[in-house]
């Protein structure tokens, strides 16, 4: 009877670790020459979604990235990547991550696109890069060590980035002009920002308020022409 316990127990803990195994490493590649197209992917654990589209027009693309469903994170939401890459006309992306050392990619390039980008846990990284028009960029993340990197070049361009945790990055980069307006706010320890701007209407503030530590923050904002207007707050 013992050995038939045993074999029982090996059996189960084998089902479970196939179906762990099963959440794990899948990926999910979408590319689109046409017009008019909406992607929407969600996905459970260790994953990596590849989305591009090149012919323009209307297209959207939504990643849902996620741990175990209906669970706090845990080591299956490890190690997602979420690429997105689009190229022309009114196109929208939305990525959702939830866990540890994952990784959201945004590339768009012209015309009225806007991104959206929320990660939550440790040790997360997000860039987005806009190119032209009239862009708008919104980046919020939750949790300890996580990156966001924006690089704006033109045009009518907002970017907003939200980060709550411990030692934080934030560096946003223009480089070329417009009516461009960034807001930084982090909250926690240890935190970085940086801001560089080139020229037109720019409008750039940084709120930085730490929980325990006092003067753990830094922030440099560099900007080299017309009507800019800087606000930088730390607060213990």
């Amino acid at each position: 009877m013992k050995t038939q316990i045993t074999t029982i127990a090996a059996a189960i803990a084998l089902a479970l670790s196939t179906a762990a195994s099963a959440q794990v490493a899948s990926d999910s590649y979408i590319n689109q020459t046409g017009n008019d197209n909406v992607n929407n992917i969600e996905q459970y654990g260790h994953q990596e979604s590849r989305v591009q589209q090149n012919g323009g027009n209307g297209n959207r693309a939504t990643v849902t990235q996620d741990d175990v469903i209906g669970s706090a994170p845990t080591p299956f939401g490890t190690a997602n990547v979420s690429t997105i890459d689009q190229h022309g006309h009114e196109n929208d992306t939305t990525v959702s991550q939830v866990g540890y050392g994952n990784d959201s990619y945004a590339m768009q390039r012209g015309n009225g696109n806007e991104a959206t980008i929320t990660q939550r846990g440790d040790a997360n990284e997000s860039v987005s890069n806009t190119d032209g028009h009239n862009n708008e960029v919104m980046v919020s993340q939750k949790g300890d060590m996580n990156d966001s990197t924006i690089n704006i070049h033109g045009n009518d361009n907002y970017a907003d980035v939200s980060q709550n945790g411990d030692e934080l990055l934030s560096v946003i980069e223009n480089q070329a002009g417009y009516n461009n307006e960034y807001k930084v706010m982090q909250s926690g320890d240890r935190h970085d920002s940086y801001i560089f701007t080139n020229g037109s209407d720019n409008y750039q503030q940084v709120s930085q308020s730490a929980l325990y530590t006092q003067n753990a923050h830094k922030s440099v904002i560099q900007t080299y022409g017309n009507g800019n207007h800087n606000v930088v707050t730390q607060a213990r």
